[in-house]
């Protein structure tokens, strides 16, 4: 019986990891693309494909006459992990295709403007959703050690090599030992129950930073130097309505830039713009990752689990950029315990660890008490003064006064003239 249980489980175990190593990656380029419906309905249809099906495909390909013949596969164990490898690689797909759609579209433009390598950008985002992901796992194990059509196909039911549970208990059930089919059934759902609780607990875990971090100083250049951009015109539709149409957009390096206007008169869309971050807007030159665009938010967003790691996610040597900010007593803090101003500066913080030239601020200090914002403020200042591109769009007209070197105003998505009784109006409704 103990081999039966210990290639029962290499078995369903292996294929498990194998459909995961294939299928997690896999579930997240298809999230990321967006669309494929068409695909997506394939691969939920093959969340019930027959293990029988499996079974003759796979037979078909390791038999005498098929083209892995040669591997010399069939009724073994590797044969058997083929079979059930493709029968739970839709359920870990499919899975995981579903968990990373709730990445939100802010995650995902954190993330572009990091520019992480694929291996670390996949990390981060399973991350995020790895709940979600783990249950497309633990729906693929739970089908591999429950089936018996394609095992038994491939496998051959043989003593000592290639018998597990579920085969043994219709190898028992033939002869007539209803007996000890019903035991094994039951120790097949133990095992089953023991790794969902395995698989429970991992999801339960809540993520924790290291203790003991040492202080460190704030990193000795906050920003790097730029020229500046200028863009002839950013126009941007949506839905065949014009949200954004703004002529002569000029940014310059080592000047604060304050954008201002009422909701909804399209601050934070040009500042995604300016950003890079909207495919429709042409000739954006903007760097990603190091030394590019460093960016908060309007509604900022945390990717790892607490802020020591959102800084060492970009640059372990710059963390003393948390203490320059006020947050190393959140350091260690789990992320979703964090409040809305934590989250704006530790977004800040990740912003700078990329030693910006560029930097991007949607009402960044909204949940600030006033000494804290006048720190942060003094921060954004020096990364102005170090030569970066600075563009931050505020409610706050005394905040635009103490920072800006120069203001634009929008209404309806376009530029308003300062000395016009509309401009009046506009900064009567910001600084209300």
């Amino acid at each position: 019986m103990a081999s039966i249980v210990a290639t029962t489980l290499l078995t369903s175990g292996s294929a498990t990891l194998l459909a995961s190593l294939i299928g997690i990656p896999l579930g997240a380029k298809c999230a990321r693309r967006g669309g494929l419906s068409g695909l997506r309905m394939v691969v939920r249809t093959l969340y019930g494909l027959p293990p029988v099906v499996v079974g003759v495909l796979v037979y078909l390909a390791l038999s005498n006459r098929g083209p892995l013949s040669e591997l010399d596969l069939l009724f073994t164990v590797p044969a058997m992990i083929l079979a059930q490898t493709l029968l739970v690689l839709p359920l870990v797909w499919g899975g995981t295709w579903s968990a990373f759609d709730a990445i939100t579209e802010g995650h995902r433009e954190a993330l572009d403007l990091l520019a992480l390598d694929a291996r670390n950008r996949l990390r981060v985002e399973v991350g995020l959703v790895w709940r979600g992901v783990l249950n497309g796992v633990a729906l693929g194990f739970g089908r591999a050690i429950a089936e018996v059509g394609s095992v038994l196909m491939v496998g051959g039911n043989i003593a000592g090599q290639t018998r597990v549970l579920t085969t043994s208990i219709v190898l028992e059930t033939s002869r007539g030992d209803l007996g000890a089919a019903v035991a094994q059934g039951g120790l097949l759902l133990l095992l089953a129950l023991a790794a969902m609780f395995l698989i429970e607990g991992l999801r339960m875990v809540r993520p924790r930073g290291a203790a003991g971090r040492s202080p460190q100083a704030l990193p000795d250049a906050m920003a790097r130097a730029h020229d500046g951009y200028v863009w002839p015109l950013i126009s941007i539709k949506r839905k065949g309505v014009t949200v954004l149409d703004v002529e002569e957009v000029v940014v310059r390096g080592g000047e604060i830039l304050v954008v201002m206007g009422a909701s909804g008169a399209g601050k934070s869309t040009l500042l995604r713009a300016i950003a890079g971050l909207l495919a429709d807007v042409e000739g954006v030159p903007v760097k990603r990752g190091r030394g590019g665009v460093g960016r908060v938010a309007q509604h900022p967003v945390m990717l790892t689990s607490h802020p020591a790691a959102e800084v060492e996610l970009v640059d372990p040597a710059r963390a003393g950029l948390l203490e320059g900010l006020g947050l190393d007593e959140v350091a260690e803090r789990p992320a979703a315990v964090l409040s809305g101003g934590e989250r704006q500066r530790v977004s800040l913080a990740r912003a700078l660890a990329l030693t910006p030239s560029v930097l991007i601020l949607d009402e960044f200090t909204s949940g600030l008490d006033l000494p804290t914002t006048l720190a942060v403020e003094a921060v954004v200042r020096r990364a102005a003064d170090e030569g970066a591109v600075v563009v931050l769009a505020t409610h706050d007209l005394a905040q635009a006064r103490r920072l800006g070197d120069r203001r634009m105003l929008l209404a309806a998505g376009r530029l308003v003239d300062e000395g016009s009784e509309t401009a009046a109006l506009l900064l009567g409704e910001v600084q209300g």
